[in-house]
């Protein structure tokens, strides 16, 4: 199949501009949301904010006239001391971190050792089509923080978005979180081919979740109509765990934790 780089382009340009009319996205939130090369998200920033479609403020982007974007920007270094005063939100936050480390640092390795050809052509496979996974937790008590590894055939499937679910982890640690009472989230999807580890904590005294909820909102793209759908697994270092308010582990089985396809066109 020919790959036409003009479509390639336009969907580049689809997927950043789809992540920045949420809310503004700094540069590594857009890297682990589009999972564009480094280089070619650049490309494409620079582009779109010669077009006037992004404007960049305290390397934070966000779509040209966007009502929430001024706000966001200029409050956002200002609220990060008061949420490092409980001991529980700098433990939650310290293991929020620990994703972006293992996300960055997958990304630096995996392009140290990537011979680079003279002559590279871009042999990317082409998304023919979309579909979206929820991550839910039915029926569970005290949950206070967790991390889960999803695993999907990358020859198959690219992930496109991750969205919080909100029940335990609402929003990334990037400075702009006004409202911490939903606990903060934290994805990373190169940690390895086809793994997506994702993980949220609630911040400061207080107890774990009851119920039922949804952890996140998972949007994929595929290559093939003949895929296999990602299953949430464990993997050496990262393991799929709950823990309570109390640091001890909820025990998983196959009702604590499902992966189910919401949508696909």
């Amino acid at each position: 199949m020919t790959i036409n780089l003009e479509n390639r382009k336009k969907i580049d340009f689809n997927l950043i501009t789809k992540a920045t009319k949420r809310k503004p996205r700094t540069f590594t939130e857009l890297l682990h949301i589009t999972r564009l090369p480094r280089k070619t998200l650049c490309l494409r920033l620079k582009e779109l904010c010669a077009n006037e479609v992004l404007v960049k403020r305290q390397r934070i982007y966000g779509l040209n006239g966007a009502s929430n974007f001024k706000e966001e920007t200029v409050d956002s270094m200002k609220r990060f001391p008061r949420i490092f005063r409980d001991e529980r939100i700098k433990t939650s936050f310290m293991l929020i971190m620990l994703l972006i480390c293992f996300s960055a640092s997958g990304y630096v390795l995996a392009k140290f050792f990537t011979p680079q050809s003279s002559k590279e052509v871009s042999q990317e496979p082409v998304i023919i089509g979309t579909f979206t996974m929820d991550l839910n937790v039915p029926n569970v008590n005290d949950l206070y923080a967790w991390q889960v590894l999803t695993m999907y055939n990358s020859s198959e499937l690219m992930v496109l978005e991750v969205i919080p679910g909100g029940f335990v982890g609402a929003e990334y640690p990037t400075g702009n979180i006004v409202d911490i009472s939903g606990g903060v989230f934290m994805n990373a999807t190169d940690i390895g081919n086809g793994m997506l580890f994702l993980g949220g904590s609630l911040c400061g005294n207080v107890s774990g979740r009851n119920g039922n909820g949804r952890l996140a909102t998972i949007v994929f793209g595929y290559f093939t109509e003949n895929y296999d759908e990602p299953k949430i697994m464990s993997e050496n270092a990262f393991e799929t765990l709950l823990y309570n308010s109390q640091s001890q582990l909820i025990p998983i089985n196959d009702s604590t934790l499902t992966l189910t396809m919401i949508g696909k066109p």
